[in-house]
């Protein structure tokens, strides 16, 4: 049976001051775990963890950044206040190379494959535990045959973990009180990403690569969560956007009751039952 991945983790952008301050509507509504600065120190970061054991990071740039610096950052010049990335993992490095070989034999038609895991880490805050994992990211090949990067987003990234994933999302190490947060949030129900037309098609035939649906509508796939206890598939969608030049990250999350919830300034999403 093929590998199956799994969605780890949701990356929402924001200032350094509102990281250091988070504003009482977020803190009223989510527990915030403590997070850490990243081995290349450019950017830092606070966890909110949910009970399907997807976790939502906060994650900004530090102060004083060189501007140049900032906009070589896979993450340097998307807005603040919005989702900017999502990330997939699995349970080894091995099941992430089936994953990328289904990838690469696709890349004939998408132009698209996915890097070799390149070493990331950080040092958690409290107890100077250091953290170590591995990302890869999408690449898409020019008409010269040079490559260059996926922007981040329109594909997720991939996050494998050298030490315990438990180490870097604690969420069944605090018990139930990390996780259950006052606004009823216990998951993530989707996450659906707009793109111009013209991409939708050759994005397509990645996401269904990494999925590994053959039954798939192509816009829509199903994704595994890291709590076993958890029930039913998350979705993954692909519509196209309703600007040309625009695409973004719609979020959707699971909870005990439907509303709506403000997760940082000008940034609300739905919540489902």
């Amino acid at each position: 049976m093929p590998p199956k991945p799994i969605l780890d983790h949701i990356v929402l952008l924001v200032s350094h001051p509102t990281l250091k301050s988070l504003p009482p509507r977020l803190t009223e509504t989510f527990h915030v775990a403590p997070g850490g600065t990243h081995a290349d120190g450019l950017t830092t970061n606070k966890l909110i963890l949910l009970q399907d054991g997807v976790y939502l990071e906060l994650i900004a740039f530090v102060d004083d950044i060189d501007p140049e610096t900032r906009r070589s950052h896979r993450w340097g010049t998307r807005p603040e206040n919005t989702v900017i990335d999502w990330a997939l993992t699995l349970d080894s490095g091995k099941e992430f190379r089936e994953v990328q070989q289904r990838v690469e034999d696709r890349r004939p038609a998408t132009g698209i494959g996915y890097t070799d895991p390149v070493a990331g880490g950080r040092v958690r805050e409290g107890d100077g535990v250091r953290l170590e994992w591995e990302i890869s990211s999408a690449l898409v090949s020019g008409v010269d045959g040079d490559e260059g990067t996926v922007e981040g987003g329109r594909l997720p990234f991939w996050c494998l973990d050298k030490t315990p994933r438990a180490w870097r999302v604690p969420y069944q190490d605090e018990g139930e009180g990390l996780t259950r947060h006052p606004s009823g949030v216990t998951g993530v129900a989707g996450v659906t990403v707009a793109v111009p037309e013209g991409e939708r098609e050759r994005l397509s035939e990645v996401y269904t690569a990494v999925f590994e649906e053959e039954e798939g509508s192509g816009s829509s796939w199903g994704v595994d969560v890291p709590s076993q206890e958890a029930r039913g598939r998350r979705k993954v969608g692909l519509v196209r956007s309703e600007h040309a030049e625009e695409w973004g990250i719609r979020l959707v999350l699971k909870g005990e009751k439907a509303g709506r919830v403000e997760l940082v300034p000008g940034l609300v999403v739905e919540i489902e039952e």
